[in-house]
């Protein structure tokens, strides 16, 4: 089963999930997984071209891929974004990542 369709990892401290089963934000400190997942994510930086910042938003669109919009992004003075095809992602890291969120969202009323 799907459990989202999109997650926003803000850089100002949200985590928010969209999906037929799970909605809502939570608070990004309380990720224990969050730092291993972004720091993957970085990994995938192009050689060229990218210049690594501070994250300003990480899309991750379920099935297609990883965004990772870099500070500076919105004022386009340097290139700081990138993306990750989603089947080169770390399947565990992911699946730890998305489960924790899921766990930490408020119960359905």
């Amino acid at each position: 089963m799907k459990q989202f369709s999109t997650i926003h990892i803000f850089g100002y401290g949200e985590t928010q999930i969209i999906g037929n089963d799970n909605n809502g934000k939570i608070q990004s400190s309380e990720l224990t997984s969050l730092t291993a997942f972004v720091d993957h994510i970085k990994t995938f930086l192009p050689s060229t071209g990218v210049t690594l910042t501070n994250y300003h938003v990480i899309h991750i669109f379920e099935g297609s891929d990883v965004r990772y919009l870099g500070v500076g992004t919105e004022d386009r003075k340097e290139e700081t974004s990138f993306s990750v095809k989603y089947d080169q992602i770390n399947v565990t890291l992911l699946d730890d990542f998305v489960n924790e969120v899921i766990s930490l969202l408020p119960p359905k009323v």
